[in-house]
């Protein structure tokens, strides 16, 4: 009898990076979708690599020592974490066991006969870190990708881009979107705001693709008297730019956003930025906010150009259809009400919640009849 035919629960060890409501990518997937999971019977643990302490100063300038303290502390501790997830039905990896080093507790993972699921988000297969922590860049090895991958029962990758990428390396690739429970998110009726406010949230790492747009933003508010509101976890640097910044936390985040006018997602066509999966125009548009973004990646999967948000392709283009969309509170509530409405029908964490419990189900089935069927065979 299967595991699905019998109604047993499955018990699934996550070894995640970092600690739970700090992470956008992780909050977005794994731990929006934990408590659908328990809904299908599938209980999972989630072990993160870094501790709050580690947090505290991961994202700072400087401190290489406390740092590598740190690291050195939790990769240690994690050869327990590992030893602990073989009482597991299977092991689920979101983007990678430690924050640094090679796939050596990847290898360790596969080695205890246990399924191990991969969950990804980003090109984490390219080398991309944050200024404060350039230098210990080459300590992400993130050739070391292609290696989980090769290790795992099943990848899932968070859209069609990444999941090409995890093709090369295995069969078994399922496409899950990163999600937004759009209940959270209610959009204000009517903003109090003196004058448009044109809204980016994000984390350091991503921060970096609003402050190559500088000039664009420069010149938009030379042209226009709107202000440019930036929600993040740390100030970011805007030459030349009048802008606000307020810090992001968990708490506040639905706020923050129900405020914006426009919500914008710019960035470079480049590989790293290909691999993104749209999560600040999802936000965005489960708030109800008119959505402007780079015709880049997902991007163009999650956008319908002029129906549910805007494309932009050239300098010239986000200055247009900033200014559309700052002319006309109309057409902000007509592409809003459309954002929000794809976010419901298309990327709501129950969908995809959804889709991750069959692969998890169907991965545990798929590993213990291969296990039982190999038993059989060595006893005759």
């Amino acid at each position: 009898m299967s595991i699905k035919e019998s109604g047993s629960s499955i018990r699934v060890c996550a070894l995640v990076p970092y600690p739970p409501n700090t992470s956008p990518s992780q909050r977005y997937r794994i731990e929006q979708w934990l408590p659908y999971l328990k809904t299908q019977g599938i209980a999972v643990d989630l072990i993160p690599f870094a501790d709050e302490a580690m947090m505290r100063h991961l994202h700072k300038p400087g401190r290489r020592v406390i740092k590598a303290i740190a690291g050195a502390s939790r990769f240690a501790r994690r050869f327990l974490d590992v030893a602990a997830a073989a009482r597991y039905d299977a092991v689920l990896i979101h983007r990678a066991a430690a924050l640094a080093g090679p796939a050596l507790l990847e290898r360790l993972v596969s080695l205890s006969g246990k399924p191990l699921i991969f969950d990804f988000d980003d090109a984490i297969f390219l080398l991309h870190t944050t200024e404060a922590n350039r230098r210990f860049g080459w300590l992400k090895f993130p050739g070391k990708t292609a290696t989980i991958c090769r290790l795992s029962a099943h990848v899932v990758a968070g859209n069609s881009y990444l999941a090409d990428y995890a093709r090369r390396y295995n069969n078994r690739v399922t496409i899950i979107p990163s999600s937004v429970e759009a209940r959270g998110y209610r959009p204000a009726k009517q903003n109090s705001n003196e004058r448009v406010v044109i809204g980016w949230m994000g984390s350091s790492t991503s921060q970096t693709h609003l402050e190559m747009f500088a000039p664009l933003f420069g010149e938009l508010s030379a042209r226009r008297d709107v202000e440019l509101r930036i929600v993040s976890d740390r100030e970011p640097v805007l030459p030349g730019v009048d802008f606000t910044w307020r810090p992001w936390s968990a708490a506040t985040e639905a706020d923050e956003l129900a405020q914006f006018d426009i919500g914008i997602m710019p960035m470079p066509d480049d590989p790293w930025a290909r691999g993104k999966c749209a999560m600040k125009a999802l936000l965005y548009m489960s708030a109800g906010v008119a959505t402007v973004c780079s015709a880049v990646g997902a991007n163009c999967d999650v956008i319908r150009h002029g129906e549910n948000g805007f494309l932009a392709a050239t300098n010239e283009d986000w200055i247009m259809h900033l200014e559309s969309l700052i002319a006309s509170s109309a057409l902000r509530e007509r592409l809003g009400a459309a954002g929000r409405q794809t976010v419901e029908q298309h990327y709501s964490t129950e969908s995809s919640a959804r889709l991750f419990a069959h692969v998890i189900r169907e991965t545990v089935e798929v590993e213990s009849s291969a296990a039982i069927g190999k038993s059989i065979t060595e006893k005759s």
